[in-house]
């Protein structure tokens, strides 16, 4: 049941990536992409290695999140500085 809710919500979530106007709203939902992909693996892989990969998922993808938040602040005060 939560594999088909989390399914759910990714395929919402690409929709709304789609539809989105600028680079900040896709990259929000992106990010929802990435932790229930993350969860999903979890849920669906019963096993300690299954949860090995989950949790490593979920950290790399905070992680590319992060760095992209801080580029994208990073731009926009270069754009303001000139």
């Amino acid at each position: 049941m939560l594999i088909e809710i989390l399914g759910i919500i990714i395929i919402l979530m690409a929709l709304r990536t789609l539809l989105a106007q600028n680079r900040e709203e896709r990259l929000l939902c992106l990010n929802v992409i990435g932790f229930s992909m993350s969860a999903i693996m979890g849920l669906y892989i019963k096993t300690p290695f299954g949860a090995i990969i989950a949790i490593t998922f979920f950290v790399t993808s905070t992680l590319s999140s992060n760095a992209i938040a801080y580029s994208l602040g990073r731009v926009k005060e270069e754009i303001m500085v000139k």
